[in-house]
């Protein structure tokens, strides 16, 4: 979101400065008070820059460290002497199930279960609670084996080339 907040204000702080320019360049006459003002808009435009780069940078250190926290609260609680069997357990208890329904789901249609679905008229509503747990099983994966921020990171920069290729 910030990322995308700020695109949309780094795109539009260069046409603003660039709007200013122009009017600048009708209401002064000398190139030294144009090149002067220009100088000070640049300024001003790489600051703001400048800003939304540190929210940015400010909202990534936030995610991370509620990530951080929250696994560092499973840790506490796995080492916990006075943790209940089911405290200790419950999360991977959840996720060997939900990647088992996945599984089963996947094995099922499979094994013939989705000409059974279209006969019942359940085939949209089946696919639709496969994909949530596709989706699911995914985000267990990487709460366990580590996050897709790398994935992430590389998806953005191909939007970013993708986008780049689109505006030439």
């Amino acid at each position: 979101m910030a990322n995308f907040l700020a695109n949309l204000f780094s795109a539009g702080a260069s046409n603003l400065v660039e709007a200013v320019g122009d009017a600048l360049d009708k209401n002064f006459t000398s190139d030294e008070e144009r090149k002067s003002i220009e100088l000070e808009l640049r300024k001003a435009a790489m600051q703001y820059e400048l800003e939304i780069a540190s929210l940015s940078l400010n909202e990534k250190k936030a995610y991370l460290a509620d990530t951080s926290s929250a696994r560092e609260h499973q840790s506490r609680v796995q080492e916990s002497e006075h943790a209940s069997w089911l405290a200790k357990n419950v999360h991977p208890l959840l996720a060997v199930s939900i990647i088992g329904l996945t599984f089963l789901m996947y094995f099922w249609i499979i094994q013939g279960g989705a000409a059974r679905l279209e006969a019942d008229g359940m085939k949209d509503i089946i696919i639709y609670i496969l994909g949530a747990l596709t989706t699911v099983s995914t985000q267990v994966a990487a709460y366990f084996f580590g996050s897709s921020q790398g994935s992430k990171d590389k998806q953005k920069s191909l939007d970013n080339i993708a986008a780049g290729t689109a505006r030439k």
